[in-house]
């Protein structure tokens, strides 16, 4: 069985999954036009922090370019883990022209992995999974008769928040884990989760159907 095979099996999930998702009833996302979106914490934050602008831009988001936002928070000393001060998010939504930041942490990032092991009428019995991913088989490995390459998928856990920068209150919270064939597909899966979430209830989204 070749990896094209398992597609529509991710794919399949991937409709299927859904975040952990609580919003603040009393927030007002009308009232937000533009938002930053800023580094997460823990492995890959970075490409994570992009994936989610990526993610919001797809569907309609007016996101500041976040080159600009990495050299605010330079000049101004400040981390991700500050913008729930209500002090520093106003300083940031003064200094950047927004009115929400989203901040995350990649609580866990396990890449895939592959090896090759003996092959039976079940090839799985006798593969020992360390990961937790999906195993699939990417087929018979040239010079090695009865043997075969394994690959387990990348699993990815994903927090995020939306703050308000007026108040620094929390307006929208999500997690998810889901797995991909590596960490960005993985991560991609979550961050569009993350925006379905929220298009019903920000109107700075595409109604995502």
């Amino acid at each position: 069985m070749k990896k094209t095979f398992l597609l529509p099996l991710l794919f399949l999930l991937a409709a299927c999954a859904t975040p952990k998702v609580a919003f603040n009833p009393r927030a007002d996302f009308s009232a937000v036009k533009r938002v930053a979106v800023l580094s997460f914490s823990g492995p890959k934050g970075e490409l994570a922090a992009d994936l989610m602008t990526q993610s919001l831009l797809e569907n309609g988001a007016d996101v500041i370019e976040r080159q600009r936002l990495d050299a605010v928070m330079r000049e101004q000393s400040l981390t991700a883990s500050s913008a729930f001060d209500p002090s520093t998010a106003r300083q940031l939504g003064k200094l950047l022209g927004v009115d929400a930041l989203f901040v995350g942490t990649v609580a866990e990032s396990t890449p895939q992995s592959s090896y090759i092991v003996s092959q039976s009428a079940n090839p799985q019995s006798n593969v020992t999974q360390v990961s937790g991913g999906t195993i699939y088989s990417e087929g018979s490995v040239l010079g090695m008769p009865n043997s075969q390459l394994l690959s387990t998928t990348a699993n990815v856990s994903l927090l995020s928040r939306m703050v308000d920068v007026q108040t620094g209150s929390i307006m929208w919270s999500a997690s998810m884990t889901y797995e991909g064939f590596d960490i960005p597909s993985a991560m991609g899966g979550i961050t569009d989760a993350f925006i379905r979430s929220l298009s019903p209830i920000w109107p700075g989204l595409y109604k995502i159907k």
